[in-house]
């Protein structure tokens, strides 16, 4: 079946508590229900570090209590109406505001929600998830207790050791704390499922993102760090990143710790299992980001300053694969297969039937055989015009010398560059590809300005749609197309 669907990530919808919350879902769920759209696709939607990147959280399983609907909560009575409009005065993205707003409503619910004994659905959440839960509350009130220092830099190396009667200890002295992040991430968790039943029923399938590494700092590093490449006293051995190449002559260093394959073989994945469990109650479709490291991935020794003298290891493989996917037959998984990409990755997607992905915008550089142009799609892949690190379509165009958007014109066969997003999409839409991704940016044919990130540089993740973007007109416009290249069943 053909479909189609939009990226737009739970944050970037509109609204005026700082960032886009689930109070706002209801109206985006109508917009893809009245332009014939099959998915919604958002990135990661566990918390955001402290540069408000979703792809190095301090959890792999938690959830971001920063999209939490507010006003559930005052219909509910666990706030009052004067703390809820105080916390919408926000124009535009503010991260600041948000998290300070969205701290204090929750911290006054905590305070309503312990004045009775808990329901048994929270109690039920508590034990459901004390795999995961347990760690991360704990080390947030941690984190709290130490001023917000990395866990390396506790001052406590007892606690940092995870040594029995540090654990208890802490834990009893700041139980309250982690009551406080244990009933956030209930009430996440609930809303959550809530959400997805709307998308249900209007037959809307989620794409979410993965990560395919942890950051350092998070509890997940903390309370399993026998999994991971780490010296005796937990520091990283190795790191990751990606080499030098033609965008960047020092590569890419992320500094993620690596996986110690071994010892997560030795346990039969278990602690993957759990994560790809996790997000297989959150979303209907699993987008693995750099999917090639299951193939080879790029190790960096932990100290060095750029990523040029690392070096490439073989990865887990098919073997790992082979086991997420019989533990989980139901969930469809897309491979993020884009960059400098050996054949053996492209020999592993396949032997997993994983669809891959193309971008629309790596494919004009006037080579008439390059993988991402649309006319040389192959049926079994996911395709965008560009993804969150892109540029969008419009700011894209803008950057190209004229020789180039004359290429880009020449190989798409496109007579101008008047309404180039538009044009665009609409020859994603008529390509091969079984599912075609449009960024909320392109249906609305914004500049660079409304971009999500650009890749190694700060100040990323403030892009917020407008509620006139999600307009009659707008949804028509797609309707039309989506039916005319028969991506819809209606």
């Amino acid at each position: 079946m053909r479909t189609s669907g939009i990226l737009l990530h739970v944050t970037s919808l509109p609204g005026s508590s700082g960032v886009g919350t689930l109070a706002e879902a209801d109206r985006f769920i109508q917009f893809l229900r009245a332009a014939k759209q099959t998915y919604w696709q958002i990135l990661p939607i566990t918390p955001t570090d402290f540069v408000n990147s979703p792809y190095a959280s301090p959890s792999a399983f938690a959830g971001n209590t920063l999209v939490i609907d507010a006003d559930e909560l005052c219909r509910e009575g666990l706030i009052n109406e004067d703390s809820l409009l105080q916390s919408k005065q926000a124009r535009g993205n503010d991260y600041g505001y948000a998290i300070y707003h969205k701290e204090r409503l929750l911290r006054e619910a905590f305070a309503n929600f312990i004045k009775n004994d808990p329901p048994a659905e929270y109690t039920q959440f508590c034990e459901d998830n004390a795999f995961w839960l347990e760690d991360y509350a704990l080390f947030c009130a941690l984190k709290k207790h130490f001023g917000g220092k990395s866990w390396l830099e506790w001052e406590d190396e007892d606690i940092r050791m995870r040594k029995a009667e540090a654990m208890e200890r802490y834990a009893s002295l700041l139980s309250d704390e982690t009551d406080y992040v244990r009933f956030c991430q209930y009430v996440f968790a609930r809303q959550w499922r809530q959400f997805r039943d709307k998308l249900r029923a209007a037959d809307i399938k989620l794409i979410g993102d993965i990560p395919i590494y942890v950051a350092y700092d998070s509890a997940d590093v903390w309370a399993h760090s026998e999994l991971f490449d780490l010296t005796s006293d937990r520091r990283p051995s190795w790191v990751a990143g990606v080499p030098p190449d033609y965008f960047s002559e020092d590569g890419q260093l992320w500094g993620n710790p690596l996986y110690d394959w071994d010892a997560m073989k030795k346990e039969r994945y278990a602690w993957w299992t759990r994560r790809v469990g996790k997000c297989a109650e959150l979303m209907d479709v699993l987008r693995i980001d750099h999917f090639r490291a299951f193939d080879s991935y790029y190790a960096i020794k932990y100290g060095e300053k750029t990523a040029r003298k690392g070096h490439w290891r073989r990865g887990i493989g098919y073997d790992f694969l082979k086991h997420i996917q019989d533990s989980f037959p139901d969930l469809t998984v897309i491979a993020e297969d884009l960059g400098d990409i050996p054949h053996s990755v492209l020999e592993l997607r396949d032997k997993c039937g994983l669809a891959g992905m193309k971008i629309v915008q790596f494919g004009c550089d006037g080579n008439r055989a390059n993988p991402f142009l649309p006319a040389n799609f192959n049926e079994h892949c996911v395709a965008y015009l560009g993804t969150h690190d892109n540029d969008t379509t419009l700011g894209w165009w803008q950057s190209l010398q004229p020789w180039q958007q004359q290429t880009a014109l020449d190989v798409t066969g496109l007579d101008n560059g008047e309404h180039i997003a538009h044009k665009l999409i609409e020859l994603l839409a008529e390509s091969r590809a079984e599912t075609v991704i449009y960024s909320m940016q392109d249906v609305v044919e914004n500049d660079t300005s409304a971009r999500m990130n650009i890749p190694g540089t700060l100040g990323c993740w403030k892009y917020m749609a407008k509620r006139g973007d999600l307009s009659k007109k707008n949804a028509a416009w797609l309707a039309e197309l989506t039916v005319r290249t028969h991506r819809t069943e209606e």
